[in-house]
């Protein structure tokens, strides 16, 4: 019988990550409205900052972690795995 390989559910770290950032993004227009006209270039940073993160979270690079990759490195990093 052939192993079963472990169901991908999008919660490794990259992930987690990228979606943070684009919480962050989608929440920028309303920062930048309701907030301080003093602050508009650090929220704009904070923003930069949370997608410069995405990248150099493993995998490096621009790509989000795919189960059935070709491409070798671009496996997902989990949490922690079954055995």
């Amino acid at each position: 019988m052939a192993d079963k390989k472990q169901y991908h559910q999008g919660h490794d770290i990259k992930s987690l990550v990228i979606n943070l950032a684009t919480i962050l993004l989608f929440l920028l227009p309303f920062a930048l409205y309701f907030g301080e006209a003093e602050k508009a270039k650090v929220y704009v940073g904070v923003v930069v900052a949370g997608f410069l993160v995405c990248l150099v979270v493993p995998p490096i690079g621009w790509m989000r972690p795919h189960p059935y990759t070709d491409l070798p490195g671009n496996e997902p990093l989990l949490f922690r795995k079954n055995n």
